[in-house]
């Protein structure tokens, strides 16, 4: 009876022993597939560094962190559970991103647009209150561009991952400018107007332009498909740049560019 008894307790211990190996392993398991899925959604969204995820981009990681947290502590959910919960997640951020591609207002709804605050030296009071920012952050912002007066500036813009673009005036972007009395036309900002074939109606009417004022100037330019045009900007004071998929380098199969 002494005997069994021992048996048994023996049997127990290897038991929970071998069950205590197949946790670490489960868990480990776990957490390369985690690490797998969390560097193919970084991947598959295009961005190289943090300071280019936006807002949205941090959720969808936050929520996949959740996803692995929850289940890598959880023994009752085995990796099958586990994987599927990771896919379905991770299909639904490239669907997110395909469709906000393809449509503007899935766009400006999930990332977000460029806001114009300071426009010919005069600020945009509505924005910037819808943005709550203090016009201090401002001047913080600015500061790290090397500008302290906000009198330097003639155009600032919010862009989508908080961070500020702008054009100086003239006087103040080079020292021998206004000390030689040289006068030079100010700048106009780069308005981007077809993006990868497409035509970007917000900037359009940024511009107070139709599409047929833009067809009809790339009909003149010698461009009589817009879907040809990868990039195409314009600006006031010099007008169109563009770039077509003739100017795109073509990688082969061998690797080299062409």
């Amino acid at each position: 009876m002494g005997i069994n008894i021992k048996y048994n307790d023996m049997k127990i211990k290897n038991m929970i022993r071998g069950e205590g190996i197949m946790n670490y392993w489960l868990q480990a398991l776990k957490l390369i597939i985690g690490l797998l899925f969390l560097t193919t959604v970084l991947r598959g969204l295009g961005r190289q560094n943090l300071s280019q995820l936006t807002p949205y981009d941090i959720v969808y990681i936050i929520v996949l962190g959740g996803v692995l947290d929850g289940t890598f502590y959880d023994d009752d959910i085995g990796l099958l559970p586990f994987i599927f919960s990771a896919i379905v997640w991770t299909i639904s951020i490239y669907i997110i991103e395909i469709s906000v591609k393809r449509y503007d207002f899935l766009r400006i709804f999930f990332r977000g647009k460029p806001e114009h605050i300071l426009k010919n030296g005069k600020l945009n009071m509505h924005i910037i209150e819808k943005n709550n920012l203090e016009m201090e952050q401002i001047r913080m912002l600015l500061r790290k561009d090397g500008i302290f007066s906000l009198e330097e500036v003639k155009d600032i813009y919010l862009e989508i991952d908080g961070t500020l673009s702008l054009i100086k005036y003239k006087d103040y972007q080079g020292v021998t400018n206004s000390n030689l009395g040289i006068k030079l036309e100010e700048d106009y900002p780069n308005i981007l107007l077809i993006d990868d074939g497409k035509i970007e109606m917000e900037a359009l009417k940024y511009i107070n332009k139709t599409t047929d004022w833009l067809k009809g100037e790339m009909d003149r330019l010698g461009i009589y498909d817009i879907s040809n045009i990868i990039y195409c900007e314009w600006s006031q004071r010099k007008g169109f740049y563009y770039k077509t998929k003739d100017d795109v380098l073509v990688i082969k199969k061998n690797g080299h560019a062409n």
